[in-house]
C-alpha cells in the first residue's frame, strides 16, 4: 500500500526528509503543518523529521523583517514576501510554532522513544532555548504574548496563529495591535511548557504550564462570552471554532474548570452536517478575506473531535468527525453551498493534496496513537 504522506517528502541537502505542506500551492516548509500533522496521524517520521528541520533553522537573533528571536521556530523556510506588506518575509511570522516543537519532541517520545533519545542527546539546548523563548513572552497574567521584534509593529503575516489571514471583525480590523494574546495559541504555548518539563525534566515547570491553563481558561472560555484574543486595543468576543480546537491542548483533569455547557452553546452556532465552520455565517459574509470564515479544516476537526472527546463533549466530537468521509486525498479547506430546499453539498476549495489533511484522515481511521491514548 502507498504511504499517503510520500507525495509530501522532499531531500534536503544532506539527504535527509522534508515535508512539504500541500500541493500546488505550499512546497516550502511549514513547522506548524508538519509537527500537528505528525501528533495528530501518530507519525514518528513526520516529528523526527521536522524537528531535526525546525532545530536546525533555530532563530538566533532579532530580525525585523523575517521576525526572527532567539530560540524562535520558523513559520515558514524559505520565507516568502506578500504583495502590499512591504520588505519582510513569513518566514519566523509564527506565535505557536516555538510551543508546537516542544509538544512535538514528547510525542516523539511516545511514539518512538530511540529517536526521540537520539534528538533529545543532540538538540537539548535547541529544546531549552525554545521554552526559554515561549517563557520570555509569559507576561505576570500568565497569558502568553505575542510580540513585535524592535523596529517592526506587526508582521507580514497580518496573524500569526494558525488562521493567519486577517482577523474576524465584521468592522474590518484586519490585524492586531501588537502585543497581543490569542486565546488559541496561548494553550498551545501552555501544552508546550508542560512537554518541555517532560522532555527536559524539568518538574518546575509542570507548576508554570497549570497557571498558564488556569489563566487561560479564566481569561478566555468564559461563561458569557469566549475571548479569541486580546491586545493594547482591547478584547474580542466572538464564537468562533478556536474554542473546541484549543481543548486538544488542555489536558482533561482541567475539565471540571470550563463552562461546557456555555461551550455547547457556542458551538451550535458553528455547527454543520460536515463539521465546524471557523467563523459564524453572519460574520463571515461581511469579512475581506474568506480563507478561515465560514469553512471547515478537515485537519482542524480531528483536533476538535480528539479535544472535545477528552472532556465529555461527545455531541460536539461526532459533529467533528462527519468530516472524515469528505476528505479525499487530502483536501485542504471546504465551503458549504446551501440550496433553496434546505439541502447543502461540500464546496472543495484550496489544495487538494494537504498534509495536516491527510493526517485528520489518518486520525480518523483510527490509526493514530492519539485516537487511541490521549498523550496530549
Amino acid at each position: 500500500m502507498t504511504d499517503p504522506f510520500s507525495p509530501y517528502i522532499q531531500q534536503s541537502d544532506n539527504g535527509s526528509n522534508v515535508y512539504v505542506a500541500g500541493y500546488p500551492n505550499y512546497t516550502a516548509n511549514f513547522t506548524r503543518d508538519t509537527l500537528k500533522a505528525g501528533i495528530i496521524s501518530g507519525r514518528a517520521d513526520l516529528l523526527e523529521s521536522q524537528l531535526e528541520v525546525s532545530a536546525h533553522f533555530q532563530g538566533v537573533e532579532d530580525n525585523h523583517l523575517t521576525g526572527e528571536r532567539p530560540g524562535k521556530i520558523h513559520h515558514e523556510m524559505p520565507g516568502a514576501q506578500l504583495e502590499g506588506r512591504g520588505d519582510g518575509y513569513t518566514t519566523y511570522n509564527a506565535c505557536d510554532t516555538t510551543a508546537l516543537f516542544l509538544i512535538g519532541a514528547e510525542g516523539l517520545s511516545h511514539l518512538d522513544r530511540p529517536a526521540f533519545e537520539k534528538f533529545l542527546s543532540g538538540r537539548r539546548s535547541s529544546l531549552q532555548r525554545a521554552v526559554d523563548h515561549v517563557l520570555s513572552l509569559v507576561g505576570e497574567d500568565n497569558l502568553y504574548w505575542d510580540k513585535t521584534t524592535s523596529g517592526s509593529d506587526g508582521y507580514t503575516l497580518r496573524v500569526t496563529y494558525w488562521k493567519d489571514s486577517i482577523l474576524p471583525h465584521a468592522n474590518g480590523k484586519l490585524e492586531p495591535a501588537y502585543p497581543v494574546t490569542f486565546s488559541q495559541a496561548h494553550f498551545i504555548a501552555a501544552r508546550g511548557v508542560l512537554s518541555a518539563s517532560r522532555v527536559l525534566d524539568l518538574p518546575g515547570l509542570t507548576d508554570k504550564a497549570d497557571l498558564m491553563l488556569r489563566a487561560g481558561i479564566r481569561e478566555f472560555m468564559q461563561t458569557n462570552d469566549y475571548i479569541i484574543y486580546k491586545d493594547r486595543e482591547g478584547d474580542f468576543a466572538q464564537a468562533s471554532s478556536d474554542e473546541l480546537h484549543s481543548l486538544a491542548y488542555i489536558p482533561a483533569k482541567y475539565a471540571d474548570l470550563l463552562p461546557l455547557d456555555a461551550m455547547r452553546h457556542r458551538a451550535e452556532i458553528l455547527a454543520t452536517p460536515y463539521g465546524y465552520i471557523c467563523t459564524p455565517a453572519s460574520i463571515a459574509e461581511q469579512l475581506t478575506d474568506m480563507y478561515h470564515a465560514d469553512k471547515i479544516w478537515p485537519f482542524e476537526q480531528a483536533n476538535i473531535h480528539y479535544g472535545a472527546s477528552k472532556v465529555g463533549l461527545t455531541s460536539e466530537a461526532n459533529t467533528a468527525a462527519t468530516i472524515a468521509k469528505h476528505i479525499g486525498k487530502g483536501q485542504e479547506v471546504f465551503g458549504i453551498r446551501y440550496s433553496e430546499d434546505g439541502s447543502s453539498s461540500l464546496i472543495p476549495e484550496g489544495d487538494d493534496r494537504q498534509l495536516w489533511s491527510v493526517a485528520a484522515a489518518e486520525y480518523f481511521t483510527g490509526n493514530s496513537l492519539l485516537s487511541k491514548e490521549a498523550w496530549l
